[in-house]
Parts: structure tokens; C-alpha cells; sequence
């Protein structure tokens, strides 16, 4: 046909080619466009998810794999020397391996993100947030290693000597730095035991009491009541006795003894001290309190009485309350609380008046 150029069986092979890349590329932009097109749409319907966000980020890794795709069908059509087929098989795989490692890659962080995202429904609480930066390098770390080691393997590339080398790598590396890796395993050891969050008022075996601030990869900084910061290491955590006193309440006993007359109405005084612990508002009435006589003493009958406060912040504020109320309740009922007196004998024999020990 006369104005149409004349190719040869090879041009039209190649101009074949062609045309069914640009047609692979045109189907996978208009398949990623209707793709995005439905991710928008549903994320309208149901706010933005974490599944949304993922597919909004992956459309363009979308379309470059489809494409990718069409082209190695065509290319293994091509009548090509074998050396150029191989080479042209080998840049796909790569190619499509760093797609493939990017996709990975951007989907691994932002499921980091939402998972550590504290606004989210259900989120994780302080240990994961903390842990978040960590387990986002070691993955990455990982992803690309995988992906280095399939690009060795591809070329047939000995890896076995790499492999050994890291392992020797990481065993002196872990030799040099097993005090910081305990720290590490006992932060994950927290992580998955929960004994405590953040917030939490605990109480170490070393004595020291204050409220849990962070836990972090190595150590856990505690706030103590002198509004200090304490640092403790994780492995210390994980192998002493801790005491958590927000869990499972934020309830505390308290006990408070004191003596009575030995002429005093027991039955009354006992009463009066519940009484008393009922009228102060930092005592929780409905939990169970209780007046006991434990003991006789030399001077006077010690009485113990044991109540809980509302929050273990208004501990010290309610033992005083409660002091002061039954002091002003025994002194209304004429119920005298002894001390201990001594006498004094002088020289001559005579005897002074007494005065109060000093014990």
C-alpha cells in the first residue's frame, strides 16, 4: 500500500513490542487509577484506615508491577539473542525485586505508624510505643537483607561465606554488648508480661516508690515521690520482686494503731474509730474497715483499726484526717489515750511529781 513505510518481519516484531508495552503501561495506570478511585471512595465511607492509607501508598508500586509484568511477557516473545534475553531477565528481576522491597518497605512503616499511633481505637499502650522506633530499623534492616541476599542468590552468587561472617559478627557483637542486650530482652519481657504501664505507681524491692514515666529499650525511668527521676535497667526489673499498686485499684490499706485507757470502754472505742474513719471523704465507705484490740501494753490497750483509701495519692491526707478525727471523737467521749510516766525519787527519799517519759 502506497504512503505506508515497508518493514521487514524483525521492524514489525520490534514495533510490535513496542506497542504492547505502551499498551501493558496504559492498562496498568488505568487499573491503579480505578483502584485509587475505589480506596478514596471507601475511605470516605469509613474515615481513613490504616488499609486506605496503605493502597493510596502503593498505586504507583501498583502500576510499575503490572507493567513489569506485561513486559516480561513480551520480552520473552522477542526474537533477541540469548545473551541480551538473559540480561534483559536479569534487569526485570532486579527491577521488580526493588519494587518489591520499596512496597515492602513503605507498607512496614506505616503500619508502625498506625500501630503506634496513640489517637488510634485500641491503640497500643506505652511499651509498644516505646519499642516502636526499634522494631521499624530492625525490620527495615531485614527487608533489605532479604532483598540482598535474593539479588546474591539470583546472580548464583556464593552467600554462604556472607552468612557465616555475620553470624560470627553478631556473636562478638553480642559478646561485647550482653548487658545491653539483657536490657533489650527484658524490655521486650515487659512488653509482653505487662506488669506494669505507664503511670503506674510501683514499688521496687529496693524500697524506692515513684510513678512509671517511660520504658524504654534499656531502662525504665521512675518519678519518684521526691520528684526525683530514678533509671532502672530492665533486667533489674524483670528479675526482682516489684509491687504495682494501681493494679488491680488504685485502692490502699491503711492501718493505724493507737492505745486506750485500761478503764476505757473497748466496745465504744472500737466504734468510735470506725466512726471516725467513716467521716473523712478520702476513706472509701463502701470497701470493708475494721477496729481490732491487739495487744496489752504496759500503760494502755493497743487498738489497730483498717480502712482503705479512695486513691493511694490521698494515703498520707487520709491517715491524717483520720488522726485527727478520732483524737477529737475520744476527747468528746472522755476515752483517755495514756503514755508512759516515769517518777522521780530524790536523794532524801521523797517522791516528786511525775512527769511524762521521754521514751
Amino acid at each position: 500500500m502506497r504512503g505506508w513505510p515497508q518493514f521487514d518481519a524483525t521492524q514489525r516484531e520490534w514495533l510490535l513490542t513496542l506497542a504492547v508495552l505502551v499498551g501493558a503501561f496504559v492498562v496498568a495506570r488505568l487499573i491503579a487509577y480505578v483502584a485509587g478511585r475505589l480506596v478514596a471512595r471507601a475511605g470516605r465511607r469509613a474515615g481513613s484506615g490504616f488499609d486506605g492509607r496503605l493502597v493510596q501508598a502503593l498505586v504507583r508500586t501498583l502500576t510499575y508491577a503490572l507493567f513489569l509484568i506485561g513486559a516480561y511477557a513480551v520480552l520473552q516473545a522477542l526474537p533477541a539473542p540469548d545473551a541480551w534475553q538473559r540480561r534483559l531477565d536479569d534487569a526485570l528481576f532486579v527491577t521488580g525485586l526493588l519494587l518489591f522491597t520499596a512496597a515492602a518497605l513503605r507498607g512496614f512503616g506505616l503500619f508502625i505508624a498506625w500501630y503506634g499511633d496513640p489517637a488510634r481505637p485500641g491503640a497500643a499502650d506505652g511499651p509498644a510505643r516505646e519499642f516502636g522506633p526499634l522494631f521499624s530499623k530492625a525490620g527495615r534492616v531485614l527487608i533489605v537483607l532479604l532483598a540482598t541476599l535474593s539479588v546474591f542468590h539470583h546472580f548464583q552468587v556464593n552467600v554462604a561465606s556472607l552468612v557465616i561472617s555475620l553470624g560470627v559478627g553478631s556473636l562478638a557483637v553480642g559478646l561485647a554488648a550482653q548487658d545491653t542486650l539483657a536490657n533489650m530482652f527484658a524490655g521486650f519481657t515487659l512488653l509482653l508480661d505487662r506488669p506494669f504501664h505507664i503511670g503506674d505507681r510501683v514499688v521496687l524491692a529496693s524500697g524506692e516508690t515513684g510513678d512509671v514515666l517511660a520504658i524504654g529499650i534499656r531502662a525504665t525511668r521512675i518519678r519518684t515521690v521526691d520528684e526525683n527521676v530514678l533509671v532502672v535497667p530492665n533486667s533489674v526489673l524483670v528479675k526482682e520482686r516489684l509491687t504495682n499498686r494501681s493494679q488491680p485499684t488504685r485502692h490502699v490499706v491503711c492501718r493505724l494503731e493507737l492505745g486506750v485507757a485500761y478503764d476505757a470502754d473497748l466496745a465504744r472505742a472500737r466504734q468510735i474509730l470506725c466512726d471516725a474513719a467513716l467521716a473523712v471523704p478520702q476513706v472509701d465507705p463502701e470497701r470493708p474497715l475494721s477496729a481490732l484490740v491487739t495487744r496489752f501494753g504496759d500503760s494502755a490497750v493497743h487498738l489497730l483499726l483498717c480502712f482503705q483509701a479512695r486513691d493511694y495519692l490521698d494515703q498520707g491526707l487520709a491517715l491524717s484526717a483520720v488522726h485527727e478525727e478520732i483524737h477529737r471523737r475520744l476527747a468528746e467521749a472522755h476515752i483517755e489515750i495514756p503514755y508512759p510516766v516515769r517518777r522521780i525519787l530524790r536523794e532524801d527519799g521523797a517522791q516528786a511529781s511525775p512527769a511524762p517519759s521521754e521514751v
